[in-house]
């Protein structure tokens, strides 16, 4: 991590010495758009609307390409959207916006080039915030296991005034990947009566507890095949701490004895951040019904209904609540349960389509802007 640091700040260090460089001519000619200005405000043009045109918060960036290319697209949307106020402003001659300043300062490749330096050093100013994932707030804290025995999954534990919770000033110097068994390695796990998380001295030493403790919980001859799946799947990883971790029984209601629901497995992909859950449902454990000699074809209707009214309810709340998609196997899928561990391997190794280019957002954009008519 020391490397990645002095690579960023020479990297931004370089950006710097570039801009300064450029930066008198770049004024002269933002001043032939614009009229007399300054630097500062030359600059407050370009980066004061990081968080209008991109959702810099929220979003995750692959790279500083996807980040200009993403705030290109962002103020293509602003254009459009702002296209009747521009064209008023035009026919009345009033004072340029931000909105319209850029488009036409783009068309001057030597400021153009200036624009896309400068949103670069932002990105490597804001390296760790930009390149992470923003989970919501419903995700920062994460409960599973069975019945009693429960551990917690925080994004940066902390154990105040008995309770645990998560330290927010920390969360965003998190260097790890959420959710993953690298964030197991640096939080380890929330231990409810305990005062220390439980940490784990090595990635083999998780996977051994995974494979002794996590592992053998469940009763389900399905999920114990699944996690040695994937357990030797982590060992087989040449990144084994950038690998999601496969959750088991994630818990709807937290760390409560007395839950709602649990979800068989859950993987939360940071990288892409889908979240999915993978539910075991063979039909003699989801849909038995009791007694089903002594009753009626009404009543077994009845008895049916009311299995997958709460089915249907589960699936509902974690998709609602938590934006936990839900896939389901059934006798036919589970007679070949590699199939099964295959689906849960592509939900681990889906990574981003980079999907807008400079070129685009910015052909986009200048298509978006000439449109415009007095």
């Amino acid at each position: 991590m020391a490397d990645l640091d002095n690579e960023i700040q020479l990297k931004e260090e370089e950006l710097s010495a570039r801009l300064k460089g450029m930066r008198d001519e770049a004024l002269r000619r933002f001043e032939a758009i614009n009229g007399p200005s300054s630097l500062h405000k030359l600059h407050a043009h370009i980066g004061r609307n990081n968080n209008t045109f991109v959702d810099s918060v929220r979003m995750q960036f692959q790279s500083p390409d996807d980040f200009i290319a993403r705030w290109l697209d962002g103020l293509k949307d602003e254009v459009l959207e702002s296209r009747e106020v521009i064209a008023r402003r035009r026919r009345f001659g009033d004072m340029k916006r931000t909105v319209e300043l850029i488009p036409e300062m783009l068309q001057d490749n030597f400021i153009k080039e200036y624009i896309y330096l400068f949103l670069e050093r932002n990105f490597y100013r804001n390296f760790v915030g930009r390149v992470r994932a923003k989970p919501e707030e419903c995700l920062w804290q994460l409960w599973f296991g069975p019945g009693n025995l429960s551990w917690g999954l925080f994004i940066s534990p902390a154990h105040r005034l008995g309770e645990w919770s998560n330290d927010k000033s920390q969360m965003r110097r998190e260097q790890y990947h959420y959710w993953t068994i690298g964030h197991v390695m640096a939080t380890g796990f929330v231990v409810p009566d305990s005062e220390e998380p439980m940490k784990f001295g090595s990635v083999a030493n998780f996977l051994q507890f995974y494979e002794t403790v996590l592992a053998r919980v469940s009763n389900s001859e399905y999920e114990k095949q699944i996690s040695k799946r994937f357990l030797d799947y982590a060992k087989n990883s040449e990144t084994p701490e950038d690998v999601p971790l496969l959750i088991p029984e994630l818990r709807y209601a937290g760390k409560e004895t007395k839950h709602l629901y649990r979800l068989d497995f859950c993987v939360l992909n940071p990288f892409t951040m889908k979240m999915v859950g993978f539910e075991i449902s063979p039909a003699s454990s989801h849909m038995a019904i009791a007694g089903i000699k002594s009753k009626t074809q009404v009543q077994l209707n009845v008895g049916l209904a009311e299995k997958w009214a709460k089915e249907s309810d589960k699936r509902n709340r974690y998709f609602n609540d938590f934006g936990i998609s839900v896939i389901t196997f059934s006798d036919p899928e589970l007679s070949d349960i590699d199939a099964c561990f295959g689906a849960i391997v592509s939900a681990i190794e889906e990574r981003p389509k980079n999907n807008v280019t400079i070129g685009g957002a910015e052909t986009a954009l200048q298509e978006a802007f000439g449109a415009i008519e007095l």
